[in-house]
């Protein structure tokens, strides 16, 4: 079987299409199945899509890029399925979309964000307005399947598809070594980690760090895009590392207690949070806010703390901190949720199932004409 894989980002750059697509990617081209990956950015808009300025060269940076969509349409008869991952074109409406589905080849349609709901990007404003997210609802409607990483995407996929699927964003434990290192007595290592969008969120416990730091010894590792990084009143406590694909899960392996403060406005209540199942699967335990599917991942307690007052942050980080042994255990027991729920190695075969699925229909369609 052969799948063409359409994502808007460079493959093994941006956080969905990696902890989705490429990971599930990885197992099945054990089998056989081939993947021929495409993506709507090159490396020189890539590196500048999301820089201040430079309009011009963005613009003919963006133009190019759907002129590369609407030429690989011609090598379409050379797959089995295509698989979409977000959207065919970061602009306008669901041009390319409909012609893949007007030329018979099954359209496999994943998003893991609710992004039919309108977004500025702080750096692209000029572009968010042409980005069309109403056109969601059409590429559901055009999709053979359509895949979504949690159950409330559902909610809205089914409102346009008849054939939907929810596959979690998942994590390839083959990546992430369950032996964590030696630490330094009496300092516990939290974490955060995330993209530039999702920095802010940060600052929703800078109340808390600053009391925390206060009464406890600590370190905070923030990592992210961002080489350097500081929050009033921890000083030398914070320290930024740069994110880089390779790094990534080593990065990880030091944290002990794993930050993940969202607001309940937005986009955020639909999103699928993987940076708390990152936490969970280096054995960290995440303390999170209990927004959308996050109390799906978090068994209050047990695998972590769903918290929200200031006061309930610095309670269960002060209890963390004081208690290793404890901290220890619900450490494993996120660690053992995710190899038992969430890792890219248990999934893969089901996403399989559902690339045959549609690549029959195709042949059965075939057959029929024929």
């Amino acid at each position: 079987m052969k799948i063409l894989v359409l994502t808007p980002a460079l493959y093994d750059t941006a956080p969905g299409q990696r902890f989705r697509i490429e990971q599930w990617a990885r197992y099945l081209a054990r089998t056989d199945i081939q993947f021929t990956f495409s993506s709507f950015e090159d490396s020189s808009l890539h590196d500048r899509l999301y820089a201040p300025g430079e309009r011009a060269r963005k613009a003919v940076g963006v133009l190019r890029a759907v002129a590369r969509r609407l030429s690989i349409l011609k090598e379409l008869r050379r797959y089995d399925a295509v698989f979409l991952y977000r959207e065919a074109a970061a602009i306008g409406p669901a041009i390319v979309e409909r012609l893949i589905a007007r030329s018979g080849i099954p359209l496999i349609y994943d998003f893991d964000d609710p992004i039919w709901i309108p977004y500025r990007s702080p750096s692209n404003g000029m572009w968010s307005r042409l980005k069309c997210p109403a056109k969601t609802a059409t590429i559901c409607s055009l999709a053979s399947v359509v895949i979504v990483g949690n159950r409330l995407l559902a909610t809205y996929a089914r409102r346009f598809a008849r054939n939907v699927h929810v596959v979690p964003s998942t994590i390839d434990l083959e990546r992430y070594p369950v032996e964590k290192p030696a630490r330094a007595e009496g300092v516990t290592t939290l974490g955060w980690t995330g993209s530039h969008s999702t920095l802010p969120f940060l600052l929703r416990v800078k109340g808390a760090l600053k009391a925390l730091a206060a009464v406890r010894s600590f370190k905070l590792a923030v990592i992210s895009n961002r080489r350097s990084y500081s929050i009033d009143g921890l000083g030398d406590r914070l320290v930024a590392r740069p994110w880089s694909a390779e790094s990534e899960a080593g990065d990880l392996q030091d944290v002990e207690i794993g930050l993940a403060p969202f607001p309940s406005t937005g986009w955020t209540p639909w999103r699928c949070h993987g940076k708390v199942l990152q936490y969970m699967a280096v054995g960290a335990v995440p303390v999170a806010s209990p927004v959308g599917v996050v109390s799906d991942y978090i068994d209050d307690g047990k695998t972590g703390f769903l918290v929200e007052s200031e006061a309930d942050w610095v309670e269960r980080l002060c209890f963390l901190i004081d208690d290793p042994e404890r901290r220890y255990e619900i450490g494993q027991a996120a660690r053992a949720t995710v190899e038992s729920r969430y890792s890219a190695g248990l999934w893969a075969p089901r996403v399989r199932e559902i690339f045959e699925a549609a690549a029959d229909r195709r042949r059965v369609v075939d057959s029929a004409l024929r």
